[in-house]
């Protein structure tokens, strides 16, 4: 083109450059809203808040930049190379895109910031300049390369301010409307001056040659009208459905809450209610052992002593019948030993309710007379192995080791079939129990049908070892069964002397 004459004279609509304020405003707010959003979505959320947000801040800042060039006024007219404008259009896609990519990372340090603000700002500023560059005019552009500089120092300022504005204010705090309003006033301000300063750069020279008009639009006071309407329900848009999804999550995280409250408050109501049944078991345990043990000692004091007295009277009355009198001397001889038997069997019974020996010797010395009375009743051979080191424990913790020797050796005789058995009992910082038969076990394919069901005894030899504070195990296998109880008893002395110590 030939230059024909000095500069052209141009002059801004200020109604214009307002409406590109409020647009930069706009986006500005809409790109720190969009933070938010964007850090607290996962997957493929967080890729589409991503994207529609760098076309909503995008389409807005190329909006502002494009409404301040039709803003100014030039005494020729002006079409625009549409491909040209599209392509600016993508630029500040793109470096929108960039920009709410680094501001939603976990963390941002000085090296990222920088680094995102000088691609940012380079990006907006090359969106700037092609915009430009798709002006068709009567004219030839002259740029002043100090401005240019300026704009280009303004534009990674203007980015680095944002990228601040906007990591600080993703986590949607409470109480930022206001800061939000405030700050995006500061970007949009910055975002104006950037690009105000970029079109002061340039001044247009009049030309004789006509300018080549090949797919150019021109922008009617309706399209003009258009372009600002379009952009603010596009960046309202965004910013409504950013505000709902923000109240939605909101919402769902007090739902969150509330459950969790409900399930804290059923759990712990569950807790109460267990620990009520546990001490409810503890005291039916411990009420059926004193009557176990009142019944024990009834039958050995009263009815047993009652049945040798009868035993002994028999035996004298037998002794007073003269020996021709064969048919009375066989009636009382069976009646003794009918007697005798009761004795047995009531001895037996007052044993295995309550033996007398666990108060006054202790839980080793019980199993063993309980073991050989076993042994003598059921055929099954007990091999007792106990380690020097035992010695008298608490008497819940001896009562409840007698009652699951009691309870094991009877299901061993009932289920098992074996006919030995072993009791291992040993001590180091723990106290361990084993009963251990060679029986029926587990077969294979009978892994989930331990052949001892949970039945009351099974039951209540748990109970019994978890309220003394022990782990109750049952191991079965093709080759046996073994029953396990440890007994933490260091830790139950320590407690023990620091409760009488208190």
């Amino acid at each position: 083109m030939i230059q024909t004459g000095a500069r052209l004279a141009g002059s801004y609509d200020y109604g214009e450059v307002v409406r590109s304020i409020f647009i930069a405003v706009t986006a500005s707010y809409a790109a720190l809203d969009l933070g938010g959003r964007i850090t607290a979505a996962r997957g493929w959320a967080r890729a589409a808040w991503l994207t529609g947000g760098a076309i909503a801040m995008g389409i807005g800042i190329w909006a502002m930049h494009f409404k301040g060039m039709l803003a100014l006024r030039l005494p020729v007219r002006v079409d625009y190379h549409w491909p040209t404008v599209l392509l600016s259009l993508l630029i500040g896609i793109l470096a929108s895109a960039f920009a709410l990519y680094i501001a939603t990372r976990q963390e941002m340090g000085p090296v990222q910031a920088w680094t995102g603000s000088f691609i940012m700002g380079g990006g907006i500023a090359a969106m700037h300049y092609v915009g430009m560059a798709a002006m068709r005019l009567a004219a030839v552009s002259r740029f002043d390369p100090l401005l240019v500089a300026l704009s280009v120092v303004l534009a990674i300022l203007f980015s680095r301010t944002a990228l601040m504005f906007t990591f600080d204010y993703r986590e949607d705090f409470r109480g930022t409307t206001l800061a939000k309003v405030i700050s995006a006033m500061v970007m949009g301000a910055a975002i104006c001056l950037m690009h105000y300063s970029g079109m002061a750069a340039v001044s247009f020279l009049p030309a004789a040659a006509i300018p080549n008009l090949s797919n150019v639009v021109s922008i009617s006071p309706l399209g003009n009208n258009g372009i600002a309407i379009v952009t603010l329900l596009v960046l309202g848009t965004t910013i409504l459905t950013s505000s709902v999804d923000r109240q939605t999550q909101a919402e769902v995280r007090r739902l969150n809450e509330r459950l969790e409250q409900r399930v804290d408050e059923r759990t712990r109501q569950l807790a109460a209610v267990n620990e009520e049944l546990h001490r409810l078991s503890g005291e039916l345990l411990r009420s059926q052992d004193e009557e176990r043990r009142k019944i024990a000692q009834d039958l050995h004091d009263c009815t047993g002593q009652d049945l040798v007295a009868l035993a002994t009277m028999l035996g004298q009355l037998g002794s007073s019948i003269p020996s021709f009198e064969r048919k009375p001397r066989n009636l009382l001889s069976e009646c003794k030993a009918l007697a005798d038997q009761c004795i047995r069997a009531v001895r037996t019974l007052s044993y295995v309710l309550y033996p007398p020996v666990l108060d006054k010797a202790g839980v080793v010395d019980a199993i063993l007379d309980y073991v050989g009375g076993f042994s003598k009743r059921s055929g099954i051979q007990v091999e007792l192995e106990v380690s020097p080191r035992v010695e008298r424990m608490a008497r819940d913790v001896e009562l409840a080791l007698f009652r699951v020797v009691q309870e094991a050796l009877t299901n061993i005789q009932r289920h098992s079939g074996s006919r030995q058995a072993k009791i291992r009992i040993e001590r180091d910082s723990d106290l361990t129990l084993e009963i251990i038969d060679e029986g029926r076990g587990t077969q294979a394919g009978e892994l989930r049908e331990p052949r001892f069901k949970i039945g009351v005894g099974i039951s209540s030899m748990q109970e019994r070892v978890k309220l003394i504070g022990g782990q109750f195990v049952i191991e079965s296998t093709s080759h046996g069964t073994t029953v396990r109880v440890t007994i933490p008893l260091e830790r139950k002395e320590r407690e023990k002397a620091a409760h009488s110590g208190g």
